[in-house]
């Protein structure tokens, strides 16, 4: 499939797939620079909070907020305003463990670098979001000291290449993601490390001290996790808080240097990712990037293939993820049963994960994806 056709292809299936009309209504609500009481009322009048997903909850709640003058009838401010401080007491909580870690790696002399949600609270202090738990960078060097004291201090790892996800106890609760690089799936993340902390400022976090990244790594970042969403078809709630982010820092260009976006892309080797991420949002905020951004950047030959493998993780993969369940093999064997249909899930997951290219884009056909 040759580049261009590929890029309208995928993005026909994902607008169709991962936003609903009602989410693309509430974004265009959440996002856009005024709403009209009227059009406010004639949404509510077909919307029924009972049966919304909690993403869509917040958005509403964050459009109250954006919007003061706006009148929301009885039956639905309770609610929304209930969402709101539910997710700040979820957010007081990984502070709370935010805050002992940090002082922790300080005491090491150990710099850390906070991320995605974590850093949106720093740069909006008063729009409260669902996390899962905090993300933070540390230079390479200083991974393993870090791990080990986070480790020493009773939390519990999840260890991937790129980071170790750590929970609270024994429990599932998420507490922080230490990351040695931002994972991209290229090979070059980590030669984005030493500018990542050289552009970012220390700030006070929960009364832990950290560095926060500069507005223009915070939308290129936005842009690569948002690809990863997309193909790893996650929830719509991490997809839509990346167009809340990406409207935030691009609603206010002074200062803000998109060469910078551009030398991240090219040094880490995103330019396809990066390029359909943009794409994507475009079709919600159509003049959020520059004319120019990836204009010429993008190979056409790549951008096809780049496109089939986004299809083949999304349609193929995720779903027999998402079927499995469980991923760590001893918990599988102590907590699943039946454990033989759990078993040939997972080497079929095994086989299709290490499929040559050819054979991904003839399953694609089969299903009718190409």
């Amino acid at each position: 499939m040759e580049g261009r056709q590929a890029v309208t292809r995928v993005l026909g299936i994902l607008k169709q797939e991962v936003l609903t009309t009602e989410e693309r209504q509430l974004l265009s609500f959440a996002l856009a620079p005024s709403v009209s009481q009227e059009n406010l009322d004639a949404f509510l009048k077909g919307w029924d909070i009972e049966e919304s997903p909690f993403p869509s909850i917040l958005l509403l709640s964050y459009l109250m907020k954006t919007h003061p003058e706006l009148s929301f009838p009885d039956s639905v401010m309770p609610r929304l305003k209930g969402v709101l401080t539910y997710c700040r007491f979820q957010n007081l909580k990984l502070f709370a463990h935010f805050s002992k870690i940090a002082a922790k790696l300080a005491s090491l002399q150990i710099p850390m670098v906070v991320l995605k949600g974590g850093a949106m609270k720093v740069y909006r202090p008063d729009f409260p979001r669902w996390m899962g738990d905090i993300d933070i960078l540390v230079r390479e060097q200083d991974f393993h000291q870090a791990a080990e004291a986070i480790e020493s201090m009773g939390y519990c790892p999840l260890k991937c290449a790129h980071s170790w996800d750590f929970s609270v106890g024994e429990t599932q609760e998420g507490a922080i993601d230490l990351h040695r690089y931002f994972q991209m799936n290229t090979g070059k993340e980590s030669s984005l490390n030493e500018d990542l902390f050289s552009r970012a400022r220390e700030v006070s976090v929960a009364s832990g001290k950290c560095l926060l990244p500069c507005r223009e790594d915070m939308v290129f970042i936005a842009l690569v996790n948002l690809y990863k969403n997309l193909s790893g078809k996650t929830s719509s709630g991490s997809v839509l808080n990346a167009f809340i982010d990406l409207n935030y820092f691009l609603d206010r260009p002074d200062g803000f240097d998109w060469e910078i976006v551009r030398d991240n892309v090219r040094r880490t080797g995103t330019e396809i990712q990066v390029f359909l991420s943009a794409a994507f949002v475009s079709t919600l905020l159509p003049h959020a990037f520059p004319d120019d951004f990836l204009d010429g950047r993008m190979d056409s030959d790549l951008a096809g293939r780049q496109c089939l493998e986004l299809l083949y993780q999304r349609e193929i993969i995720s779903p027999l993820r998402a079927e499995i369940g469980v991923s760590n093999l001893v918990k599988a064997f102590k907590t699943v049963r039946p454990i033989l249909p759990y078993i040939g899930r997972r080497i079929k997951l095994f086989f299709l994960k290490r499929t040559g290219f050819q054979t991904r884009v003839a399953i694609l056909k089969k299903k009718g994806y190409v």
